[in-house]
């Protein structure tokens, strides 16, 4: 008898009969809310490194030491480390269809940009434009989770959000559990632009950064087609 399938169910029994709590402190929160304001507050991770994500003392210079080194690089903006218990759940959106989560961690990712360009770390982009999936994913799950995080991004920081001009043309193995190497390969060509204009200055959305490599494939693809993308943003990083 499989004990953990009953008890996650019952959970999600449980759950829909109660009042809307936070999902870590189990007190009432407002109506939507999947996180109440105490955890937000006391769960704010401060100043990250805009290459690996990791936590620095002072947000100057940006980077810590070891990213400091590195010639080539893209800002990649998150709200929390994965490895946080706020970063954590931003997964929860995707596997586990927590919607409720939407709304504070797209909040506390906004917040975290707005800091940044009023401080002139990175510039502010002229549009987002979400990870596609493959359309054979999309009956079985119900919405792109990008897509989501990337329209409430554009509805709160007033950027267009640009849905359709790339999607991914090759139905891929789950990257859990593989290596950067094999996640390389993985993802070879499984990105198409389709024709249209030139889009310049893009920031790319995802849930969850773990080694870089779909943000690096999908900017790698959108370049050779004469496009640009100046940022990766992201709810939570796992890079360091």
């Amino acid at each position: 008898m499989d004990v953990s399938f009953w008890l996650k169910r019952l959970l999600g029994v449980m759950e829909r009969s109660l009042p809307n709590r936070c999902l870590l402190c189990q007190q009432p929160c407002s109506e939507g809310q999947g996180l109440c304001e105490v955890c937000l507050a006391d769960g704010e991770p401060g100043p990250l490194c805009l290459g690996c994500s990791r936590p620095m003392p002072a947000p100057v210079p940006w980077r810590c030491g070891r990213c400091l080194s590195k010639k080539r690089w893209r800002p990649l903006v998150c709200a929390y480390p994965y490895h946080h218990p706020l970063g954590y759940l931003a997964g929860a959106i995707k596997i586990q269809r927590r919607l409720s989560l939407l709304p504070p961690l797209t909040e506390a990712l906004a917040q975290r940009l707005e800091t940044l360009w009023s401080l002139g770390a990175i510039p502010r982009p002229d549009a987002l434009l979400p990870v596609p999936m493959h359309p054979s994913k999309l009956p079985t799950r119900g919405f792109n989770h990008s897509v989501l995080i990337a329209r409430a991004l554009g509805k709160r920081l007033n950027l267009p959000v640009i849905e359709g001009r790339v999607i991914k043309q090759r139905q891929t193995q789950d990257q859990h559990g593989l290596s950067g190497a094999d996640r390389r390969r993985n993802l070879k060509g499984s990105f198409a632009v389709l024709a249209g204009p030139r889009l310049t200055n893009l920031a790319l959305v995802d849930d969850v950064v773990t080694t870089g490599t779909t943000f690096a494939t999908l900017a790698a693809t959108l370049r050779r087609q004469g496009h640009s993308v100046s940022q990766y943003w992201a709810l939570a990083s796992a890079l360091h």
